[in-house]
């Protein structure tokens, strides 16, 4: 898991390192997230509350003007919500072997490199708003789970969660000029999982997980 974190980090340094203009940012974003079935068994019970945060970089297309950026960054981010299992049919999670109703709570934790464009209107009033398109990557570097039969509580159930996954990003915000090169970052992000993070392979389904966001974050 070492080897994969520094990989990324290297990847998103070599990306901003051979741009010719760009800016940084830091970034700590509440999000939501919830999950989705290709089986009417199993349904999303409880939408939770997670966060996202990292370094962004804004790299402009076009040296010198800021209105086309390529957006990426590194960025760790956590997903919960919680699962209601109805099947019937019998399934393991965390070594432990399930064949009743049950809910399982998890809480997954990604290491997130999301690559899109931005398209940013010229500033008024200090204020400069933009739009974001493109795609997210996932690397799964934690993954825990609580069940409401209490046969899991907080332990790791990296059998059951996939190693990657690519989400589709959208969002729009704006930027509040503080001066200089410094700006405040306020946007809303939405985020839809398209691959199975599910790896339970007993239930015969396909599953995906998405978040809403809040992002909070300064540009410099």
């Amino acid at each position: 898991m070492k080897r994969i974190n520094l990989l990324a980090i290297l990847l998103v340094l070599s990306i901003v390192s051979s741009a010719q203009s760009f800016k940084l940012g830091l970034q700590a974003s509440p999000q939501v997230s919830w999950m989705n079935s290709s089986n009417a068994d199993i349904l999303n019970s409880q939408v939770r509350l997670g966060i996202k945060y990292g370094v962004e970089a804004d790299i402009f297309i076009i040296p010198g003007i800021p209105r086309y950026c390529l957006n990426t960054g590194l960025f760790v981010s956590n997903n919960s919500f919680k699962t209601h299992y109805s099947s019937g049919e019998s399934f393991q999670v965390g070594g432990k072997t399930f064949a009743e109703n049950v809910d399982i709570r998890y809480n997954l934790n990604y290491l997130e490199i999301p690559l899109n464009l931005k398209l940013r209107t010229d500033q008024f009033y200090r204020f400069t708003y933009y739009g974001q398109f493109g795609l997210s990557n996932f690397v799964n570097i934690s993954a825990k789970a609580v069940s409401s039969d209490e046969q899991l509580n907080g332990v790791d159930v990296n059998d059951a969660v996939g190693l990657y996954n690519l989400a589709l990003l959208m969002g729009a915000g704006a930027e509040y000029d503080l001066g200089g090169n410094t700006a405040l970052n306020v946007a809303l992000q939405y985020s839809r999982g398209l691959l199975d993070y599910s790896t339970i392979k007993s239930l015969n389904e396909s599953s995906r997980f998405s978040s809403l966001r809040l992002v909070l974050g300064v540009m410099f």
